[in-house]
Order: structure tokens, then C-alpha cells, then sequence
């Protein structure tokens, strides 16, 4: 079952919103900061200070099977 929050983002996706809860939200919330790794780390800290978040390596495994399913998501 999809959040409300990504559902919402298939019809705006420049809305900026995220459910840190949702795998999928964090999932995006951390593609949109690629390539700085800076940002995704601040990105990620964000998420692990919510309750209830899918966790870090969670997110990660997410973010890297993402990139391997589309690398054109990162910019040239």
C-alpha cells in the first residue's frame, strides 16, 4: 500500500512533502540531494530523529536499488 504523501507526489512532484515513516518517501526525499553526499547525510539524520522511521540501512539498500533501476535519476 502506497502513503497518502507519495500518492500526492505522482501529481505534484515538486510538492516537498514526506512521510519520514514511509520507505518509499525517504527514498525520494534522499534522490533529490544526489550526488551531495552531504545532503543526503543531513537528509538521513533528519529521518533517524523521526519516531517510527524504516531506519537507515533501510533507506539506504532503498536509495541504491533505486539508482540501479534508473541511474538517470542522478544528474550528469
Amino acid at each position: 500500500m502506497t502513503c497518502p504523501t507519495c500518492e500526492s507526489s505522482k501529481e505534484r512532484p515538486h510538492s516537498g512533502a514526506y512521510r519520514f515513516q514511509c520507505l518509499a518517501c525517504c527514498t525520494r526525499l534522499v534522490l533529490t540531494t544526489q550526488p551531495e553526499k552531504r545532503l543526503a547525510s543531513a537528509m538521513l539524520a533528519a529521518i533517524e530523529r523521526c519516531p517510527g522511521n524504516p531506519g537507515r540501512a533501510a533507506v539506504l539498500e532503498s536509495v541504491r536499488l533505486a539508482l540501479t533501476k534508473h541511474p538517470s535519476v542522478t544528474p550528469k
